[in-house]
């Protein structure tokens, strides 16, 4: 079908809220990372990614596992007219995050919306401390997640923030790349 738009299932799809997205915006304009390279894990919709775009990110890479999505995302950032300078990619984040980081690449902003209440508050904050190269010195990790999710406990110090029962925490990184 000639110009029908491929969509991911909105089963599986829980885009990150207009509340938290302004909000996590709000915070990364306040903290000079609007311009900053940005990297979307569990991109879903790519919603949070194309607003990245638009404010200027000086590049966009998205990571989801769900073929159908990485489409629709590629198509809308074509059809924005952001495809030179941003990106999907198919991958489990647990296989792309490792392979970013040992191919050399950093961050100004690393976000991530995984599903919630699958476990990821446990183990996604340890995979990026794992791999806190690929979040750049002055660069911030957002996690958001369920409140009823309680994050793992990492070396770098964490900043909650509540937006009724989405919580986005803050990780981040000094200026000399250091925790």
């Amino acid at each position: 079908m000639k110009g029908a738009q491929i969509t991911p299932n909105a089963k599986n799809i829980r885009p990150t809220s207009d509340k938290a997205a302004s909000a996590l915006f709000n915070i990364l304009r306040s903290g000079g990372l609007l311009g900053a390279d940005f990297l979307d894990l569990f991109a879903g919709t790519g919603r949070v990614a194309a607003r990245a775009a638009a404010l200027g990110a000086g590049s966009v890479l998205c990571v989801e596992s769900d073929m159908r999505a990485v489409k629709a995302i590629t198509a809308m950032f074509q059809r924005s007219g952001f495809a030179d300078r941003a990106s999907c990619i198919a991958s489990d984040v647990r296989r792309a995050v490792p392979r970013l980081a040992a191919g050399g690449r950093s961050f100004g902003v690393v976000f991530a919306d995984p599903p919630y209440l699958l476990g990821w508050a446990e183990t996604l904050p340890l995979l990026i401390e794992e791999h806190w190269s690929i979040v750049a010195p002055g660069g911030v990790f957002a996690f958001e997640r369920s409140s009823r999710e309680t994050p793992a406990d990492i070396s770098v110090p964490r900043d909650d923030r509540i937006y009724g029962k989405t919580v986005i925490s803050f990780y981040w990184k000094p200026e000399s790349g250091e925790n």
